[in-house]
């Protein structure tokens, strides 16, 4: 049987709706609970005539079925749940198709989407306001990290720019929130020893990874994803800048896509052939040249194109608990020891030293090159020819 509501009582009866007097250890407060459940408290030492005139102001425009009514008659004001499929769609065609964001960066703008739905689905989007994207940080970024923060926010400045630009909204509200600084990184770089090590106790997979990001200086992204159908090889090998060169590897370096620089074909030389005939080593039919068979207990990956495909994850999650199982950097806390990716680092340097400029190889956006896009073709810039011995 549902329960009446209870009746004020008389000394109450002039609160407006969802407003009410409590006593909170000791100190009597205002509450204020807004249709969507949640209770918002009024500051200690706020007047009651205050608090009632504030409560008062929000029920007429949230509460009021006369501007409920308004907004449903506006064919642009609809539910967020609405719009959600339109925007997705939007982005799919737009910015997905056309190589702007990659497949990991939807998969996780469409995650957000849903959270975006549960959370605020119902409210139309002529009731959009600061109050929404507060509630959306304050539920889903609550404790986590500044970068975090940042990432969620610009996920509602995208969804409500696609809502403005449609006409659903006059104003995007995620605007007036501003994006935290970006701490300061504490890593400290991997020595040559070190990497040494781990790659000793490495399994055959993370052993080929961490060569092959130390040859190329390329990240995680570029290394999992690696074919050797990347592999354009010479029908005879041939001399280049003093090294026996067998062919090119191209990698296309995600994170600048669209940029000129982030097209590069990188000579295989004997180490780097090395490095590929011993991936082959095995029993596995893979396209990957860094692959592995799973157990079936690891995390499964929805971009993964093939079983036998390494997740990024799997790559830099294996490396840190060998280093870690050989003690390596134990004398710092976890955020400080170096990760995979200071192999990238580790690599140029290493070029460096040799007197060779890293920044092409690297597919760096401030490479200089006079390779153009020609007539909607592809350039790739070619690198000199070099390696690591260690």
């Amino acid at each position: 049987m549902n329960k009446m509501p209870r009746h004020k009582k008389h000394e109450n009866r002039h609160f407006p709706v969802g407003f009410s007097k409590i006593v909170v250890r000791g100190n009597t407060r205002y509450r204020f609970r807004k249709p969507s459940g949640k209770d918002v408290y009024f500051p200690l030492g706020t007047l009651e005539l205050n608090a009632i005139e504030a409560a008062t102001i929000y029920n007429k425009k949230y509460r009021n079925p006369t501007i409920r009514l308004l907004l449903n008659s506006d064919p642009n004001s609809k539910s967020i749940s609405h719009w959600l499929p339109i925007i997705k769609e939007r982005v799919r065609n737009e910015e997905l198709k056309a190589e702007k964001i990659s497949e990991n960066v939807f998969k996780t703008f469409c995650l957000d989407l849903k959270r975006l739905d549960a959370l605020h689905g119902k409210l139309l989007t002529q009731e959009i306001n600061l109050e929404t994207v507060n509630t959306y940080l304050n539920t889903y970024v609550e404790g986590k990290s500044d970068n975090v923060y940042n990432a969620k926010l610009t996920f509602l400045k995208k969804v409500f720019s696609y809502l403005l630009d449609d006409g659903a909204i006059n104003k995007n509200y995620a605007n007036n929130k501003k994006i935290k600084p970006k701490p300061e990184k504490d890593r400290i770089r991997i020595d040559i020893e070190s990497f040494n090590k781990i790659l000793q106790f490495a399994p055959k997979y993370l052993n080929i990874a961490m060569r092959l990001s130390l040859q190329t200086t390329h990240a995680v992204n570029e290394i999992s994803t690696a074919k050797y159908s990347d592999c354009l090889l010479y029908p005879q090998p041939r001399m280049q800048d003093g090294h026996l060169v067998f062919g090119t590897l191209r990698i296309h370096r995600q994170k600048v896509k669209n940029k000129e620089a982030s097209r590069v074909e990188i000579p295989i030389t004997q180490t780097l052939k090395r490095i590929i005939d011993d991936s082959r080593k095995d029993n596995i039919s893979s396209p990957y040249i860094v692959h592995r068979l799973k157990d079936g207990r690891g995390k499964k990956g929805s971009t993964l194109t093939h079983p036998s495909q390494c997740r990024t994850g799997d790559i830099s999650e294996n490396f840190s608990k060998i280093r870690d199982e050989l003690n390596l950097y134990n004398d710092l806390p976890k955020k400080s020891r170096p990760t995979f990716h200071e192999i990238r680092s580790l690599s140029i340097f290493l070029y460096g030293k040799q007197g060779l400029d890293p920044q092409e190889r690297a597919a760096h956006t401030d490479a200089k090159t006079t390779k153009k896009y020609m007539e909607g073709h592809i350039e790739w810039v070619q690198i000199q020819a070099a390696e690591l011995l260690i």
